[in-house]
């Protein structure tokens, strides 16, 4: 039912390409209740990850605007703004075993109808099964930073999945980022500052205020609890 989380990559002369990944797969395996759940609910709000491009309108059978989340955690934030924003389609990438098995519990539970999810890697998602100029909002709340120097290249912002995500957006399209780790949200202005297309709504050109319309996740709650400040960053796509 689930597929690898990694498609393999290799040259032209055969040899395998190890690439770094923003996550780390630790346990892969389902025990039997979660082999229950993936067979019993994900075929109703799961997609199997595929090298073909998706087409929303049939998958979601309607055509609303699609908000793509990237990393939703235990999927209840997610459940819950798809719930009260039925005029907009929602679409989680997750890699993690344990938020895939809560999140398709707690989608069954609430009855949601206009959620799918991916038990996938968000780039290779983005490339090879979304179209260009078809999503009007992604969202990553607290990506995992990777504080440690020499861990830093595993951020899953950088300036290639940036760029990424803004072929991916329509024009006019929203990137809502989220962090308690301020020099992470630095970077990422610094890196957008280069790229073409994207306009920070700030007006001193760093963060915003935090947006109502953003649900609290657990890990902004943990955040609060330490005192640490969360950055919203907000971009639109104007070329």
């Amino acid at each position: 039912m689930i597929e690898n989380i990694i498609v393999p990559q290799y040259n032209n002369n055969g040899i395998f390409l190890r690439q770094i990944r923003s996550f780390v797969v630790r346990n892969n395996k389902f025990n039997d209740s979660e082999l229950t759940i993936i067979k019993k609910i994900f075929p109703i709000i799961g997609l199997l990850f595929q090298k073909e491009k998706i087409n929303f309108e049939n998958i979601f059978d309607s055509f609303s605007p699609v908000v793509l989340e990237i990393g939703f955690g235990t999927g209840n934030t997610l459940v819950d703004t798809a719930i009260s924003n039925e005029s907009k389609n929602f679409l989680g990438i997750e890699v993690h075993k344990i938020s895939i098995i809560k999140c398709l519990k707690y989608s069954f539970l609430k009855k949601v109808k206009n959620l799918k999810i991916i038990y996938h890697d968000a780039e290779e998602v983005l490339f090879y099964m979304i179209k260009n100029e078809t999503l009007s909002r992604v969202q990553l709340f607290f990506p995992d930073p990777w504080h440690k120097k020499r861990h830093h290249k595993r951020r899953i912002l950088k300036k290639k999945f940036i760029n990424l995500i803004l072929k991916k957006l329509m024009l006019g399209g929203i990137l809502h980022i989220a962090t308690d780790c301020q020099y992470y949200a630095d970077s990422v202005i610094e890196i957008i500052k280069f790229i073409p297309g994207y306009k920070n709504l700030s007006q001193e050109n760093n963060y915003i205020p935090r947006p109502v319309f953003r649900p609290i996740t657990k890990f902004e709650k943990k955040a609060i609890f330490l005192k640490n400040s969360v950055f919203d960053l907000i971009f639109k796509k104007i070329m």
